[in-house]
């Protein structure tokens, strides 16, 4: 492990304690399964119950911790959960084709944050070019003060050098033994539930046809 990087113990207490005094804006960053969105809600707890507010940018649209899969969302701790303000939709569930379309809704969001502490709970992409390209432009979009880093202590830290060299600095943080990546039918059940959560506070609009404007070509009769 690099000397640059502070490693921290995973304890949402100890780390909330060491941003607080100096970091506002706090990249998470690690593979799928390695606990980054139970980090980020009790971090934000933690945070919370200090009074400050903390807000958080679920950058992950295949298998987001709150709001709507396929969308970028914006959430604010309340009432002990994630309470959902803005949605950028992507519109796919890929992390890895769709890097521009995320990266630029993550900075559209994160200038909706003006005060308080922002958290971002970055997709589980850590390989090749896509790993790379996302956590250099996701540092960058948010201009984050700070990156902690999830690691499974059973194998390498993946996207090093990339680590190294964002303008910023680097915690990490041994990853729990219990955090396991999800299977597909896990992912797909929780896709569903947030759906069922986001629909059921929504409102049935009808939509004259005569008042739509149709754009490009329509499909032949």
């Amino acid at each position: 492990m690099n000397d640059c990087f502070i490693e921290l113990p995973l304890n949402a207490v100890t780390i909330a304690e060491r941003f607080l005094s100096k970091y506002e804006r706090i990249l998470l960053y690690g593979d799928m399964g390695t606990g980054k969105s139970t980090l980020v809600a009790k971090l934000a707890q933690v945070i919370a119950d200090s009074g400050r507010a903390v807000f958080c940018i679920g950058a992950d649209p295949g298998s987001p911790a709150f709001g709507v899969p396929g969308a970028i969302g914006l959430g604010e701790w309340r009432h002990d959960a994630w309470q959902l303000l803005e949605l950028e939709p992507v519109c796919s569930l890929d992390a890895v084709r769709f890097r521009l379309p995320i990266v630029r809704a993550v900075a559209r969001l994160a200038s909706c944050v003006s005060e308080g502490v922002l958290l971002v709970d970055t997709p589980g992409v850590v390989k090749g070019v896509a790993g790379s390209e996302l956590l250099l432009a996701l540092t960058n979009s948010i201009a984050a003060d700070a990156v902690l880093m999830l690691a499974r202590q059973s194998s390498a830290t993946p996207l090093v050098g990339e680590l190294g060299a964002v303008p910023t600095q680097v915690f990490w943080a041994i990853a729990a033994p219990n955090a396991r990546r999800p299977n597909k039918k896990t992912r797909a059940r929780a896709r569903t539930q947030l759906w069922d959560e986001y629909l059921a506070q929504s409102t049935i609009r009808d939509i004259s046809l005569e008042q739509v404007h149709l754009l490009g070509t329509p499909p032949s009769q």
